[in-house]
């Protein structure tokens, strides 16, 4: 990046495009959420994750357009794409904090420890040479998560994410740069 004034430009609008793919990804999770009573949430909330490196990389593309020199590095493209995902990622956790705190009420985890519980689930883990102590340690651990520790694994799994996946959104919106097409 050139000047301090070209990273607090960068800056601003990863902030902007971040709240735009917070937004999305609280549809998402409401989509997750609400795939545990109507199954076409489950195909929304898959397609909502499956367009996630399209919505970043053309976040970032747009950003792109709107510099000066009308294209940016890979490294300044990695950086927006980067930081768009934290921003997102803040507001996402934020909000799922608020969920498991006031609407949940324990009911995603009692799904998924009946899920554990379910005679031929645990027989085909069984299977797989998970013992039922193991089992039950792991729903006991699953039963003891509070709402706050439950965001911050979320908000860490998404940073994770983000950062692997900038590494091809930037990758796409710079080539352009790199790669022109023959004429």
């Amino acid at each position: 990046m050139a000047s301090a004034e070209t990273y607090i430009r960068m800056r601003a609008f990863a902030r902007v495009d971040g709240a735009k793919l917070g937004l999305f990804w609280i549809v998402s999770f409401a989509l997750f959420i609400g795939s545990f009573k109507f199954p076409i949430c489950s195909m929304l909330w898959i397609l909502t994750m499956v367009m996630t490196p399209f919505v970043v990389a053309i976040l970032t593309k747009l950003y792109s357009d709107k510099t000066p020199e009308r294209h940016i590095s890979y490294r300044h493209a990695y950086a927006h794409s980067m930081l768009t995902v934290f921003y997102a990622s803040l507001i996402m956790a934020i909000s799922q904090w608020a969920y498991f705190q006031y609407l949940d009420h324990g009911q995603l985890i009692d799904r998924y420890t009946s899920i554990l519980t379910d005679p031929q689930f645990s027989k085909s883990l069984e299977g797989m040479g998970y013992s039922k102590a193991t089992l039950k340690q792991l729903v006991e651990q699953l039963r003891q998560l509070r709402p706050i520790d439950i965001a911050l694994q979320l908000l860490w799994s998404n940073i994770v994410a983000g950062l692997l996946m900038s590494l091809t959104t930037a990758l796409y919106v710079s080539s352009r740069r790199y790669f022109k097409p023959r004429q």
